[in-house]
């Protein structure tokens, strides 16, 4: 299997779409320079908000172009999906450790190994029975009491 990091599948992509590094660039809202040569080459990464841009603007599948993992295009209805990621990634609820992998500035090991590892103990939260108390504290009862006893107006 061949090794993919971002820098390689970012060029694969823009290639994909048939647009150039200043075309790119200009849709992204860069300007004109030398940095998305910078990404592609792999001496930079691009920031948090424009790696939520490039899966729109190239047309490709944004968990493909940040991992390497599925499909490299984009299927139908997957809007909501990329808003949330878009949104987890801007708020900073994706960890450093996970930006500098994406980055290609660590090593992608640790971090997958850690995912893996949380992802089996969810499974197997989720293939336990639930346990039920064996008695359930009751329910209040708020009945037909009236919170008004005497509803009569004295003079």
């Amino acid at each position: 299997m061949i090794e993919s990091t971002l820098a390689t599948r970012l060029g694969m992509a823009r290639q994909r779409a048939g647009i150039t590094q200043a075309v790119l660039a200009d849709l992204l809202g860069l300007g004109a320079g030398s940095r998305i040569s910078d990404w592609e080459s792999g001496r930079t990464a691009p920031t948090a908000a424009t790696l939520v841009q490039l899966p729109r603007v190239l047309g490709v599948n944004g968990h493909w172009l940040l991992t390497g993992v599925g499909p490299m295009a984009i299927g139908g209805g997957n809007e909501e999906a990329q808003i949330e990621a878009a949104g987890k990634i801007l708020s900073g609820e994706v960890p450093d450790e996970v930006v500098n992998m994406i980055a290609g500035r660590t090593d992608p090991g640790p971090v997958a190994h850690g995912a893996a590892h949380t992802a089996e103990v969810a499974r197997a939260l989720d293939a336990s029975p639930e346990i039920a108390p064996e008695n359930p504290a009751p329910s209040p009862d708020l009945g037909s009491t009236s919170l008004l006893k005497d509803s009569t107006v004295h003079d």
